[in-house]
C-alpha cells in the first residue's frame, strides 16, 4: 500500500466511525422518550402589594399575597400526546392610608389553583 491509498482510506474510516457513533447517539436519545409525549405548564401571575402611608403616622400595614399552584399526577401512554396548561392571574393589594394616623391595615390575598390528575391512556393493539 503506498502513501496515496492511505491518504484516501484514513478519512473514509474516520467518516465511517463517526457515522456509527452518530447513529448510536441518536438511537439512545430516541430510547429516552420513544412516545414523544410533551407536557407544558406556563404560569404568568402578577402579584403586587402597595401599603403606602402619607402624612403623619406609622406605616404598619400588613400586605401579603400568597399564590399557590399544585398539579396532580400526569399519566400518559401512547404516542405524541401533548398537555398544555396556561395559568394567568393578577393579585393586587392596595392598602394605602392618607392623612394623619397610622396605617394598620391588613391586606391579604390567598390564591390557590389546583390542577387535578390527568390521564391519557391509549393502548396500542
Amino acid at each position: 500500500m503506498n502513501l496515496s491509498s492511505r491518504t484516501v482510506l484514513l478519512p473514509s474510516i474516520v467518516l465511517l466511525i463517526g457515522a456509527i457513533f452518530g447513529t448510536t447517539a441518536t438511537n439512545a436519545f430516541a430510547a429516552d422518550d420513544p412516545f414523544k409525549n410533551k407536557v407544558e405548564i406556563d404560569t404568568d401571575v402578577d402579584n403586587k402589594n402597595t401599603c403606602d402611608e402619607s402624612g403623619e403616622g406609622f406605616n404598619q400595614g400588613l400586605c401579603v399575597v400568597t399564590d399557590n399552584l399544585e398539579t396532580g399526577t400526569f399519566t400518559m401512554q401512547g404516542e405524541k400526546n401533548k398537555i398544555s396548561i396556561d395559568v394567568e392571574g393578577e393579585n393586587h393589594n392596595d392598602c394605602d392610608e392618607k392623612g394623619d394616623g397610622d396605617n394598620e391595615s391588613d391586606c391579604i390575598i390567598t390564591s390557590n389553583r389546583g390542577i387535578g390528575e390527568i390521564n391519557i391512556l391509549d393502548e396500542s393493539p
